[in-house]
């Protein structure tokens, strides 16, 4: 599939992965009350690698990270010492995200006993966490891991797993970010990032 965002294009066909469209039509969204996805969530056994094959292609650079997961609630059970290893970045218009296998979590690494990359889930920037649950989970599909930070009512993190394998092949995530109730997005401090380290390498 061709799109006009010739990077994203590039950077799936190097990983071998669909766009969302040929694995979800656009309407499962809109039922669901949610946004068309902003992210494409790629479990990967070495995460730098990725980074540096879609680097090639013109996506990024890639703010890479390990970074603890506190508040990590999988299947109900919170994990304590979770740690993420996550590399964010931006091909063309569309988010891509490389996660690696973890620790104190299988979450990701389930997806790659049998592959090195793997099409994991999309991600939807959202405000609203509660009515948007409501919907994903009465139309089936449950949640399985929740997390995420909160300071009052000055700023909030709040991002939920749903499990739509079944139907999807992928899961389905949320991330509702807040400053002072409002919807804000991480989009400018990552595309700040990127502009930096492109002018000066970090």
């Amino acid at each position: 599939m061709a799109t006009n965002n010739r990077v994203l294009d590039a950077v799936l066909k190097e990983f071998s992965l669909p766009h969302v469209e040929e694995r979800v039509p656009r309407d499962v969204f809109y039922k669901l009350g949610l946004k068309f996805p902003q992210q494409y969530a790629i479990a990967c056994r070495d995460v730098a690698d990725c980074v540096r094959r879609a680097e090639a292609h013109g996506a990024g650079p890639f703010l890479h990270v390990t970074i603890p997961a506190p508040n990590w609630v999988e299947r109900g059970t919170l994990i304590k010492d979770c740690k993420l290893e996550v590399a964010l970045g931006y091909a063309g218009d569309r988010q891509v995200e490389f996660l690696g296998p973890g620790h104190g979590t299988q979450h990701y690494a389930r997806e790659l006993v049998d592959e090195d990359v793997a099409f994991h889930h999309v991600g939807i920037y959202q405000y609203g966490m509660d009515e948007l649950a409501k919907n994903i989970t009465g139309a089936g599909y449950p949640e399985v891991v929740r997390g995420g930070v909160s300071y009052g009512k000055a700023l909030s993190f709040d991002f939920r797993y749903f499990d739509s394998r079944a139907d999807l092949g992928i899961y389905l995530e949320v991330q509702d970010f807040r400053l002072l109730n409002r919807e804000i997005s991480i989009e400018p401090v990552l595309r700040s990032y990127s502009k930096l380290k492109k002018a000066l390498p970090l």
